[in-house]
Order: structure tokens, then C-alpha cells, then sequence
């Protein structure tokens, strides 16, 4: 079942100096929503987060390290299915490797551990 979409149909005109419009705009930007969203959730009293871009690029350099790893593991395991010897590598306990990493870009857009952020998953102001 697909979810509601909202239809906003009353527009809100403001003026702003051009400093106000690129603050808004660099903080809707380093949030990841438009500008607009940006507003009617500072209008609404919620929190808003900013994630720094030098953790997004590392969010997506941690993603392409665990597909290369997810490669070498396959490689690895269909040379054993196909009764070779795959070339020696030190064990690597992939599925750990690739859940810290997945934990470390979880942590780069929260800014928090899994488990605190478990905790307070329910405490978002926003809600839709």
C-alpha cells in the first residue's frame, strides 16, 4: 500500500536578505531536504539534522570498500564451488567486516552508535 503523499496547496511568501537566504540554504543543503521542508519543520519546532559533507564522503568511500569486499568473497567462494584453489588471502571474517562498516556509515549520518540510536529512534520530533 503505497504511503500518503502530502499536497501542500497554501504558499507562505517571505522576504529574506540574500545572507538569510544562503544560511537557509546551506543548512537545508547539509540536511539533505529542500528548503522548503527545511522550513516547515523549523516552523513545526523539530530538530533538524545536518550531516557534514566530509562524512557523506566517507559514508560512500565505506559503501565501495564493503562492495569490493562482498567481490573478493564471492570470487573466493565460487573458485572453491568450482574445485579450484582460490589464491591465498589472510582470513577475513567478511560478515564482521562488513557489519562494522556498515555500523561506522551508520554512524557518520547519525553521528551515533547503533544502539543509542535505537534507543532514541522513537524520539524524533518529525513525523509524517
Amino acid at each position: 500500500m503505497p504511503s500518503k503523499q502530502k499536497h501542500y496547496t497554501v504558499r507562505l511568501q517571505i522576504l529574506l536578505t540574500p545572507q538569510q537566504n544562503e544560511h537557509w540554504q546551506v543548512l537545508a543543503d547539509s540536511s539533505g531536504i529542500s528548503k522548503a521542508e527545511l522550513v516547515r519543520r523549523t516552523m513545526a519546532g523539530c530538530r533538524i539534522k545536518t550531516i557534514p559533507q566530509v562524512n557523506w564522503k566517507c559514508y560512500w568511500q565505506l559503501l565501495k570498500i564493503s562492495e569490493d569486499i562482498n567481490q573478493i568473497a564471492k570470487a573466493q567462494n565460487a573458485a572453491v564451488t568450482q574445485g579450484l584453489t582460490p589464491p591465498e588471502i589472510d582470513h577475513i571474517p567478511f560478515n564482521e567486516l562488513k557489519t562494522e562498516i556498515s555500523r561506522l556509515r551508520l554512524q557518520l549520518l547519525l553521528g551515533r552508535s547503533k544502539e543509542s540510536n535505537d534507543e532514541q529512534e522513537n524520539s524524533d520530533d518529525w513525523q509524517d
